[in-house]
């Protein structure tokens, strides 16, 4: 478990856990072994994703457009993001408030692009009392 922050540039800083270790556990079943959640802090994403909720993220399951993702780049941003498209190179995400304008990555500066695979209410999270 780690956060994310979605304010005015969409991006936050990501918290590397081994799995199984951070900050607590989500309520919801994943057959990824890899699967961690993030909190979500902030508004790029509202109504879809709003601020306080958790995300099931899923690193290796396939994701279509107008799915939400986790993308990396290669210099040190992350987001959460509506994926559009990949196409000649170049990837298409989008927020969903309107807010916050498209952005356009070429397929060399992106290093991670993992499927939303649950939006979560503040209620499926337990806080890991044994730290």
């Amino acid at each position: 478990m780690g956060t994310a922050k979605l304010g005015m540039d969409g991006f936050f800083e990501p918290l590397d856990f081994p799995v199984g270790h951070g900050d607590g556990y989500l309520h919801i079943y994943s057959d990824d072994p890899n699967a961690y959640g993030l909190r979500v802090i902030g508004d790029s994403m509202h109504p879809r994703i709003k601020n306080g909720e958790y995300v099931l993220i899923e690193p290796n399951k396939s994701f279509l457009a107008g799915d939400e993702v986790m993308v990396q780049t290669y210099d040190g941003r992350s987001m959460i993001k509506e994926f559009i498209y990949l196409r000649d190179g170049i990837y298409r995400f989008d927020s969903v408030n309107k807010d916050h304008g498209p952005i356009h990555l070429t397929q060399v500066e992106v290093s991670k692009v993992h499927l939303v695979g649950g939006i979560l209410k503040s209620s499926r999270f337990v806080h890991d009392h044994s730290k």
